[in-house]
């Protein structure tokens, strides 16, 4: 094992987050997720494993937890059933218990594209026979620190800490914008390696790849499709919030700013999994509309997709040279993506995934054990229908109370809102390019951003109900209990 210089900058950030308290390390993990592309620990045992600064301030949220026995204590009601947690719970455990046991159960049984790094710390381009790897091990790790997390925020946020956490979530926003201006600024000053101090990480970086003549845009990740998949998630929580007129200053700026730069990642997984992001925000605003409740950032909302973008887009193909430079975008990010080596290696990983799925008879072959190139075919070929129905029911009863209860003056249920489209837009990101069935700690963050917050929300309904009904009868001179 390897303490990397910003693994020791991390481990100090940790300590001050154990002494200021657990939303202030919530705050610092939220905060360390940009830094997708750095390690703070290296693991050559592991076939040089990188562990990323994220993963080491969420031991310190949890050591800052386990000191507090109220905090720790409502953590771990955060999973009780039958909250999203409970679901939650059900199938990291579960995905855990697959990663032992059935790569042993059904070894040699199928041919995968395993997800585990070789001994020169890359990961195979040859489909081998399946068989216990040390990507087990790692899956599993990660899994459980998305539990661990999910627990943590929910019940920071359901114990009232929804507007901070919210807050450091919009900061985020901020310092996503900020890498993504200096990757654009050191590439084109020729100076790219100034961002290798944060680049540190075992992976393969595409720091200076370009995409039918643009920069691609990296950010603090790996590559394109890693920035794109976050500034989305980000951009999505920013602009909900905005839609529900959230009280925080320059949010439309930032908005912006998130959406800009997203538009200018060049990431097919970005775009379309965007576009389909656009069409479910377009939909919400509607019935907005439809019902009545809509605020005046709605149908501004509305008017911008529905009438500015395609007058727009039509202006665009006024102008030769920019509307065939949109269409070299347009042709290089779809038409030609699935006939590059990329498209066909990504193919051949969801094919030989879904044969494996059938090999396993619908068991799946174990959590880590199959690389795969959607979310949802990973979590079939891994987990198995067991686990796949075990997650549909977490995103069930994460989603389906927001659904029922109208609660749309309430600030807790703004940040609901927008924490469940983020997380949404993660799974439509994961499902188009994601490898693994871990969808990350930002997810995790979200999420349980959105049930605590839904369900404080829930409470301070019913209360205020309940205090309606009090009320005639503390009028009439009766003794109240309540």
């Amino acid at each position: 094992m390897t303490l990397e210089i910003i693994g020791i900058l991390t481990v100090l950030l940790g300590l001050a987050g154990i002494w200021a308290g657990p939303r202030w390390a919530a705050a610092l993990l939220s905060f360390s997720l940009l830094f997708g592309a750095a390690a703070a620990i290296q693991l050559p045992a592991l076939g040089g494993n990188s562990v990323q600064p994220s993963h080491v301030l969420l031991l310190f949220l949890c050591l800052s937890v386990a000191i507090r026995p109220a905090h720790f204590r409502a953590s771990v009601l955060s999973l009780a059933y039958p909250s999203p947690g409970y679901w939650f719970a059900a199938y990291i455990l579960f995905s855990v218990a697959t990663a032992f046991f059935l790569p042993r159960i059904f070894a040699d049984a199928s041919l995968v594209y395993s997800s585990a790094r070789g001994a020169n710390s890359v990961m195979s381009t040859l489909a081998s026979p399946l068989r216990p790897s040390s990507s087990n091990f790692t899956q599993s790790f990660y899994l459980l620190s998305d539990l661990a997390c999910f627990a943590i925020v929910s019940a920071l946020a359901r114990d009232g800490e929804h507007r901070f956490l919210a807050l450091a979530v919009v900061a985020t926003s901020a310092g996503c914008c900020l890498f993504a201006f200096l990757d654009l600024i050191t590439f084109y000053a020729g100076i790219p390696e100034t961002l290798d101090v944060i680049r540190n990480a075992n992976y393969t970086m595409h720091a200076t790849d370009t995409f039918a003549g643009l920069k691609r845009i990296v950010g603090s990740y790996p590559e394109a499709s890693s920035f794109g998949a976050i500034a989305l998630s980000l951009f999505t929580f920013n602009l909900v919030l905005w839609l529900e007129r959230y009280p925080s200053c320059h949010l439309g700026l930032l908005t912006t700013a998130t959406g800009l730069f997203l538009v200018m990642s060049t990431s097919t997984t970005a775009y379309a999994a965007g576009g389909a992001m656009g069409i479910v925000i377009i939909l919400y605003s509607v019935h907005e509309v439809w019902i009545g409740r809509a605020r005046w950032a709605h149908v501004t909302f509305l008017f911008l997709c529905l009438v500015v973008v395609p007058c727009v887009v039509l202006g665009l193909m006024l102008v030769p040279d920019i509307w065939q430079m949109v269409t070299n975008v347009g042709v290089e990010a779809f038409a030609n993506k699935l006939g590059s080596q990329s498209g066909e290696e990504r193919t051949a990983w969801n094919a030989h995934a879904l044969i494996s799925f059938i090999d396993t008879m619908g068991m799946g072959a174990g959590l880590g054990a199959v690389r795969a190139s959607s979310f949802v075919v990973a979590l079939l070929a891994n987990t198995g229908i067991a686990g796949t129905l075990l997650f549909i029911m977490f995103a069930y009863r994460l989603y389906k109370p927001a659904e029922r209860m109208d609660m749309s003056r309430q600030e807790e249920a703004a940040i609901g809102r927008a924490a469940l489209m983020s997380a949404l837009s993660q799974i439509f990101s994961a499902t188009i390019a994601g490898t693994s069935t871990d969808l990350g700690l930002l997810f995790s963050l979200v999420s349980g951003l959105a049930a605590g917050a839904i369900a404080r929300a829930a409470l301070t309904h019913t209360s205020s109900a309940s205090l309606e009904l009090v009320a005639p009868h503390q009028r009439a001179g009766e003794t109240s209990f309540a």
